[in-house]
This record gives structure tokens, C-alpha cells and sequence, in this order.
């Protein structure tokens, strides 16, 4: 006789009660297509673990943040997971139509705080197979998340970063998947080799990206150069910045910004600033990479001007924000 519960729909008020876990207190607010409504306890968030999400990671997704109560590039965000999605023949469900009521609510639900969101669409739940047509239709999960800030120093003084041992993805690059097994033991050695964060380059040696962000390079005679986007994920951020650097090339602070390969032979001779990017953080100066110093191991003067610049364009009331008052 087992000595485990069998635990059936009657035993749920009372089992929610003890699945409540400390770090909940950062969560807000989750939509599910499955309840076809909203949930603010954490405790109850989920979905069917025969969702091919689950067991084949057949999905894709996107982050966003809201701060103020306006969403930083969220169609271009919305229009970077339609691509994921048709990039593998994943139906897009209907809730995508009324994506900006349901982000509304879920705002308001959440007390208006600022928050990162996350949408993640599946390609549904229907048999543990690792066939996609076993799948009963597209579903679509919204989860809200505490804004976190980080602390000021990162900005000021920079992060560490190493170079990854792991090569960057190749055939699904382009692809925002929710398979991040990679993106995962990526950031795992840098952290055991005491960075921050881990940097990939491809299988020909050219700079690629980290896990969760985006990086570019300033070189020593005045070029702001991202890899192609055909060897990385095509950031959003980082598309804004390529396009806010403009200004500095007219301004005369920089010569040239746009995707150009970098090789990793080439890297140290080439560099005299380099910066992530990211949703959550926008611009973050990178400053000591595989235990050297870039340049003078202070934030350059184009990542300073660019991290104000895409800092006030996400605060503020232009064509790249979405109300959600």
C-alpha cells in the first residue's frame, strides 16, 4: 500500500495552501488559454504536462517589461514571435488577437506595478509523442513578474563576462524557442568560473551572443559592430540601439553601427568598449571579459550615451511604448 496521496479535484483548496513558496512573492499575475482566465496565485500557475511546451520544448516565447504603466517595444516584440512561430509551422492562437486587452488586465490585476512579462505559446497538450500533430491546437500563457531593477553599479563600473565553452546555436538561431537547455549551461559556467555572464561564439569563431542577451562591440577607431543577424537571435534592444547609434554617427561619435562579424582572433585588437543588451536592463556596460579589462575598465562613451538614450525612449510616450492605461 503506498503511503502517498492520491489527490483528486476536492483536495485542491487545501493542497494550494502548501505548494505557497517564498520567492512567489515576485509573481503577479498568470493567463492561461487552457482556464480561458487570469490567476493571482502563484501556487495554482501552470499547464497540462502533456503541452509538447513540456515534454518536447515544442514552443516559442517572448519577454517584455512594462514600466509606468507602458510596454517597451511590444509589437515589435509580438512581431519577432509570429516569426518564431511560423519558422516552425506553430499556429498562433486566437488570444494573440486581443493580446493588448488581456496585458491590460493583467496589469491591473497585478496592482500596476511595473513588471516583465512573458508570453509563451505552445503547441498544445495531446499525447506525450514527439509528434506535433498529435497536439490538439495552440495554447497561450501570459505570466507578469516584479520588475527587477539592477543595482546601480552594474551600470557605473560594468559587469564581468567569459567567453563560453559552448558553441553558439546554429540552426535554430533566429528561432526565440523555449528550448533553453544551452542558454542554461551557458550561464551555469559562467557563474562556476566567477562571471556574471557567458559569451558564445560559433563553430567558425565568430562572436555570437549570451544566453538571455545580446552583445556588440565599440572598436578602437570608431565602429559600433553586432554579429550578423543571420548567427543570432535578432534582439529587440539591440535593433533599437543599432538604429538609435545613428545619431552618434551623425553626431561624429562613432563612424559606422550596424552587424558586421567579428572573429574571436580579432576581438582584443579590434575593442575599446563592449555592452550587452537585453529587455529587462536595456544597455549594460561589459568591462572585464575572460578576467581583462576592455579598454579602460570603466563604460566608454558611446555605451554611456546609449544607455541613456534607450533608457528615456522605454520610459517614454513615443511609437516604441504601448499605453496600458
Amino acid at each position: 500500500m503506498s503511503t502517498w496521496p492520491n489527490y483528486s479535484p476536492k483536495d485542491i483548496p487545501e493542497l494550494s495552501k502548501s505548494l505557497r513558496r517564498e520567492w512567489h512573492k515576485d509573481y503577479l499575475v498568470m493567463f492561461s488559454s487552457v482556464w480561458g482566465g487570469f490567476s493571482t496565485h502563484p501556487e495554482l500557475w501552470g499547464f497540462p504536462v502533456d503541452d509538447h511546451m513540456a515534454h518536447r520544448a515544442d514552443g516559442v516565447f517572448e519577454a517584455f517589461k512594462c514600466q509606468d504603466g507602458r510596454v517597451y517595444c511590444l509589437n515589435e516584440h509580438l512581431e519577432r514571435l509570429g516569426r518564431s512561430a511560423a519558422s516552425i509551422g506553430l499556429e498562433l492562437p486566437k488570444e494573440l488577437d486581443h493580446v493588448l486587452d488581456i496585458l491590460k488586465e493583467a496589469w491591473r490585476l497585478g496592482g500596476k506595478q511595473d513588471f516583465q512579462g512573458r508570453i509563451c505559446v505552445s503547441r498544445g497538450p495531446g499525447s506525450f509523442s514527439v509528434n506535433p500533430y498529435d497536439a490538439k491546437g495552440p495554447e497561450f500563457y501570459l505570466v507578469t513578474l516584479r520588475l527587477k531593477k539592477r543595482p546601480p553599479e552594474s551600470f557605473s563600473k560594468g559587469v564581468t563576462a567569459i567567453s563560453s565553452p559552448y558553441l553558439a546555436k546554429k540552426d535554430f538561431a533566429g528561432v526565440k524557442s523555449v528550448d533553453y537547455l544551452l542558454n542554461a549551461l551557458v550561464k551555469k559556467n559562467a557563474i562556476e568560473q566567477g562571471a556574471e555572464f557567458g559569451i558564445t561564439f560559433d563553430s567558425e569563431g565568430y562572436l555570437a551572443e549570451g544566453p538571455t542577451e545580446n552583445v556588440a562591440i565599440v572598436t578602437k577607431d570608431g565602429e559600433l559592430l553586432a554579429p550578423s543577424w543571420s548567427r543570432i537571435l535578432k534582439g529587440v534592444t539591440l535593433s533599437r540601439v543599432l538604429d538609435r547609434a545613428q545619431d552618434l554617427v551623425a553626431s561624429g561619435l562613432l563612424r559606422f553601427a550596424g552587424n558586421r562579424d567579428v572573429h574571436r582572433d580579432e576581438l582584443w585588437d579590434l575593442m575599446a568598449e563592449a555592452f550587452l543588451t537585453a529587455t529587462t536592463y536595456d544597455v549594460l556596460p561589459l568591462t572585464l571579459w575572460d578576467g581583462k579589462e576592455v579598454g579602460d575598465g570603466l563604460p566608454g562613451p558611446v555605451t554611456r550615451e546609449l544607455m541613456g538614450i534607450i533608457e528615456e525612449e522605454a520610459k517614454g510616450d513615443n511609437p516604441y511604448t504601448t499605453s496600458l492605461a
